[in-house]
């Protein structure tokens, strides 16, 4: 094979040069990579934008959800419709209690709210939480959704990490949060997080290079 058409994976790679050299590696962060790339979140958007049974409706709200607001797995099972704030400035927030037991908010969208009201006009349900249990073949009464519930559904959905690593909740968290690092900058990442600064974020999110093509126009050929 030509040299040129020679091209290794950025971590078989690191783990190579951490190994064999004497020269150190640049620091990025140690969450880089564990998240999901652009195609796998469209894929994942194009399957579950248009839902016809309950479980199909929960799957669309989960993703929804936890891939516009980052929140850990327990944050997200946690939600209530009665913690559904209208902020000053205009936007729709949920309350909760995010690690460490402090009161948080986030934004929720128009289009989270409705895809929530569609799934919830599928069964009478009085109940307070965004995510239930479905009866399943033993019929048995919805419930709120666990954090071990929810890991399921997210693993149901058989896609990988930019690491070749099955999907799980926090694999969102961190597909948000680098995206929000490379379009926002650490303070709007930090504020969506919940970090206690952007020097924080940094520490996770920070990637070895960048791509100045992505903000260039000199050349038009």
């Amino acid at each position: 094979m030509s040299a040129v058409n020679k091209v290794v994976e950025f971590s078989k790679y690191r783990n190579k040069h951490s190994r064999d050299s004497k020269y150190p590696l640049q620091s990025e962060g140690s969450f880089f990579g564990k998240g999901l790339t652009d195609e796998t979140m469209m894929e994942l958007a194009k399957r579950f934008s248009n839902p016809s049974s309950e479980m199909e409706h929960r799957n669309r709200c989960l993703f929804l959800v936890m891939s516009t607001t980052g929140m850990r797995a327990k944050e997200v099972v946690s939600l209530r419709f009665s913690n559904i704030l209208k902020a000053p400035s205009g936007e729709t927030l949920v309350s909760y209690i995010r690690k460490g037991g402090k009161l948080s908010y986030s934004v929720i969208s128009d289009k989270v709210l409705n895809s929530l009201k569609a799934y919830h006009s599928l069964f009478d349900s009085n109940s307070d939480y965004f995510f239930l249990s479905c009866p399943g073949r033993n019929r048995a009464p919805r419930r709120p959704l666990t954090t071990r519930g929810l890991q399921k559904i997210v693993n149901s959905w058989n896609v990988l990490t930019c690491l070749g690593k099955k999907i799980h909740p926090h694999a969102l968290r961190h597909c948000l949060a680098q995206k929000l690092m490379d379009t926002g900058g650490g303070h709007i990442c930090s504020i969506v997080l919940k970090h206690s600064s952007p020097t924080v974020t940094s520490k996770f999110y920070l990637r070895a290079y960048a791509d100045p093509n992505r903000y260039l126009n000199w050349n038009q050929d």
